[in-house]
């Protein structure tokens, strides 16, 4: 298949470097997709330098003309979406219909944003004795976006458009293992924008990580991914007091009530939610609390669902899951159920393989179900990231909800029960920024609704106003009369 070489884009122009790294296919690993250009430190000043610059004239469109001008490169989305997408899988490693729906569903989701505009560009006026005080929203000015490679085209689209909608120009550091796709969507969206205020840089983070997170031009940084990076990152932006929004992992818990009703539908779409992008989804339910007189039940049903999952390379018309990303992420997963099978767990194996040759060749991992874990088994306390999931058994639904909270994350959480009012009062007693009945994760979000974590799953909001304000500082003027 053909190899994209990719460049990075600053200031509207293309630029190359000395050195580059390939991009290989997870599922082939023998197969070198394409490369990128490992940026230096002067890249990355370059880069925020042409962001500084052109951010002054892209403040003064108003909101308004940004908006018509984001729309207009929205449009640009549509272009060779069957080639993007066949892209993003050999970099990635998900299934052709999961990278058609994330490059398709970003212009749709965008426009959300857009339609804030007119409640964006209202002043509050506030009366006084002898005058007035009025006040509005600002710019920060460059913001920095850094993205993880399991969405990182819907992850960065949510911090490009409401940055650039607030009049900041944007940096966006794509992920080294998965950064073809976003080059070529930031690419398409630069079209239409003037030069500088949409720029894509290239690098490991060890060569260029401090460069673009503590530049003192950078007044705000937009970060998804990993604790331990946030860590650094947030380490660096104390140097200059600089603003980060943080949307971090995720050890999501499903408990299901006892008056749940085990159909097909429930546990088919319990199942995607699991497996979705191969388990590598912040908000995928990762540990599922069932009541001991289901708790049989449930493992049979629930088995027989996650058996119908096909696994191989994402370009197979047949294959719904595909490899872990990396061999890492891989060693990482096995790791994980050894842990759980010197516990004593009883570990299912399921799922068809598409192709056993390159099943052996790549990085996969059939779904795997897993039972009689105790609570502090690695596969329950840490984010598992891969397509295994631990069922456990409750006694007392105060018990399920006390040891569903007993996690350092608070990303999602779910309820699953046949009457929504009831398993609504459990759903607000869960510790996580977003919450559901009867569904789970990204696909079941309301997309005008704000959302994000709690404790180490982040800080700050996506979506709606709240998600707007991220990227948007207050200004207060006060006017007395002579």
């Amino acid at each position: 298949m053909e190899r994209f070489d990719a460049g990075m884009l600053i200031d509207g122009a293309r630029v190359d470097g000395k050195r580059r790294q390939e991009v290989r296919n997870p599922a082939r690993p023998d197969e070198v997709v394409g490369s990128i250009v490992l940026g230096t430190a002067q890249d990355m000043d370059h880069a925020v330098q042409a962001a500084a610059a052109a951010q002054g004239a892209w403040e003064r469109l108003g909101f308004l003309r940004r908006a018509q001008l984001i729309d207009q490169a929205l449009d640009q989305l549509g272009t060779d979406l069957d080639a993007r997408a066949t892209l993003f899988v050999r970099e990635n490693g998900k299934t052709l219909a999961e990278a058609r729906r994330e490059l398709g569903d970003v212009a749709t989701r965008a426009r959300l944003t857009l339609e804030l505009t007119a409640e964006l560009e209202a002043t509050q006026r506030l009366p006084s004795a002898n005058g007035f005080t009025e006040v509005r929203w600002r710019p920060y000015g460059v913001v920095v976006s850094i993205v993880p490679w399991n969405a990182p085209v819907s992850l960065a689209s949510m911090q490009i458009i409401p940055a650039l909608l607030a009049g900041n120009t944007v940096v966006v550091k794509a992920p080294e293992t998965c950064p073809l796709a976003l080059l070529q969507a930031v690419g398409l969206l630069a079209r239409v924008l003037p030069p500088g205020v949409l720029n894509a840089v290239t690098g490991l983070p060890a060569d260029i990580g401090d460069a673009l997170t503590r530049h003192p031009l950078v007044s705000k940084i937009g970060f998804t991914g990993g604790a331990s990076s946030a860590r650094t990152i947030l380490g660096n932006a104390a140097a200059g007091i600089t603003s980060v929004t943080l949307e971090l992992g995720g050890n999501d818990p499903a408990i299901v009530l006892p008056d749940a009703r085990l159909d097909d539908a429930m546990l088919q779409q319990m199942a995607t939610t699991v497996l979705r992008m191969t388990g590598q989804v912040c908000m995928a339910i990762k540990r599922i609390y069932v009541p001991e007189s289901l708790h049989d039940d449930f493992v049979r049903r629930f088995a027989a669902a996650l058996d119908r999952c096909v696994v191989g390379d994402g370009l197979k018309p047949a294959v719904t899951m595909g490899p872990l990303h990396t061999r890492a992420a891989l060693l990482r997963a096995q790791a994980i159920l050894e842990d759980a099978r010197q516990r004593g767990a009883r570990i299912q194996t399921l799922g068809q393989v598409d192709d056993p040759a390159t099943f052996e060749r790549g990085h996969f991992l059939r779904p795997t179900l897993v039972t009689g874990l105790d609570d502090h088994a690695r596969l329950v306390v840490e984010e598992q990231f891969c397509p295994a999931i631990p069922v456990l058994r409750y006694r007392e639904l105060d018990d399920a909800v006390a040891r569903a909270n007993d996690t350092s994350f608070g990303l999602g959480a779910s309820v699953w029960g046949s009457h929504t009012e009831e398993a609504a009062s459990v759903a607000w007693r869960l510790q996580a920024g977003t919450v559901f009945v009867n569904a789970h994760g990204t696909n079941a979000v309301n997309r005008k609704a704000t959302y994000g974590g709690v404790k180490q799953s982040g800080g700050g909001r996506r979506a709606g106003i709240e998600g707007m304000r991220e990227y948007q500082q207050s200004q207060t003027l006060t006017v007395l009369n002579p």
